[in-house]
């Protein structure tokens, strides 16, 4: 996704962030819903410690890559960049502007967008880009319990699962983007407390092999074909459930699922977070710093940015990331069969 995105090739890109996002929101609500679903018949949950263990793990390296990014975006300003991590903070403004800026980047509750435009309308101003995302993914946190009280409840998941897509459709339809953000979540709750269920399923390869190519296919044409309207609202409440399908098809006992659980894969699974938080900060400062040596093709840039953003990834998950880890068990008071990975 990093070269496809940044290479500048002029194609279509397999997985554009909007989907990945969409993608991510769903497997967010998974993997925290997992454990509270299992353990929720025998009222063991531990939820105030959960608090203080969820907004540690998120928070503690959101601030440390918004804090690396401040100084990354003045000097890319300073180099001349227009783009938008160089503009969100207006570092040649008095020193009230240039501080009330910097307080917005670590805003990740009321400063909320859909990573192009504000709640308002205004257009997005962050110095470090993914953001945003974690923005939402602090309030699907905070959430939780209702998401998992509410959830539990329900005893037509399928009919859940059509109500929640009708949803989606309205949300694009009338451009009111946290809905489908919020409901992207819930789905994977959904989706957790069938978990199990869905695990068990074995699918002929061909027939898994359709199931991923006929979702990614869908989800190119949202990003080529925009007709407007209630056909466009439409298609992507349609790539949304392109999204949930290429998510189920990894969980299923299939081929994608041992690909998945490889050692490569499941390293950058766990640098993942770190990368997500970074990559814009390396690629930003590439772009803008790489054509004053001379290194200027789009797939230069692309390839180096692939590699340094890897390992500045690895290098923050080290030195950041895994102490944010440790504390927040500390915090909440984990125990081992309260792991949230």
């Amino acid at each position: 996704m990093l070269w496809s995105n940044h290479s500048g090739g002029g194609g279509t890109s397999l997985f554009p962030g909007s989907a990945s996002v969409l993608i991510f929101f769903i497997l967010s609500g998974i993997v925290l819903s997992l454990v509270p679903f299992k353990q929720k018949d025998g009222g063991r949950y531990n939820w105030p410690g959960y608090y203080p263990r969820r907004i540690i793990r998120l928070c503690a390296p959101m601030f440390a890559a918004i804090a690396l990014a401040i100084p990354a975006g003045y000097v890319a300003w300073h180099m001349g960049s227009t783009s938008r991590s160089a503009l969100a903070v207006t570092y040649d403004a008095d020193l009230p502007t240039i501080i009330h800026d910097i307080l917005m980047q670590f805003d990740v509750l009321f400063n909320v967008s859909n990573g192009v435009n504000t709640l308002y309308g205004a257009p997005l101003a962050r110095v470090d880009s993914p953001i945003w995302s974690m923005s939402w993914e602090l309030w699907f946190s905070l959430t939780l319990p209702l998401a998992i009280w509410c959830i539990s409840r329900i005893r037509r998941p399928g009919f859940a699962v059509i109500t929640i897509f009708a949803a989606v459709f309205v949300s694009y339809w009338s451009g009111y983007f946290p809905l489908r953000l919020g409901l992207m979540f819930w789905l994977g709750v959904i989706i957790a407390k069938q978990f199990d269920k869905i695990k068990a399923i074995k699918l002929a390869a061909p027939v898994e092999l359709a199931l991923l190519i006929v979702p990614v296919g869908v989800i190119e044409l949202s990003l080529v074909w925009h007709p407007g309207g209630i056909a466009e609202a439409l298609l992507s409440t349609t790539m949304n459930a392109a999204c949930m399908t290429v998510v189920v098809v990894s969980i299923i006992d299939g081929f994608t699922r041992r690909v998945l659980s490889t050692s490569p894969m499941t390293f950058l699974g766990k640098i993942s977070y770190s990368l997500y938080l970074t990559h814009a900060i390396v690629i930003g400062g590439l772009a803008a710093f790489l054509p004053k040596l001379g290194i200027a093709t789009p797939h230069a840039i692309a390839a180096a940015s692939l590699l340094v953003s890897t390992v500045v990834a690895i290098a923050f998950w080290r030195a950041v990331e895994v102490p944010s880890m440790n504390l927040s068990r500390s915090l909440g008071k984990l125990k081992p069969d309260d792991t949230i990975r």
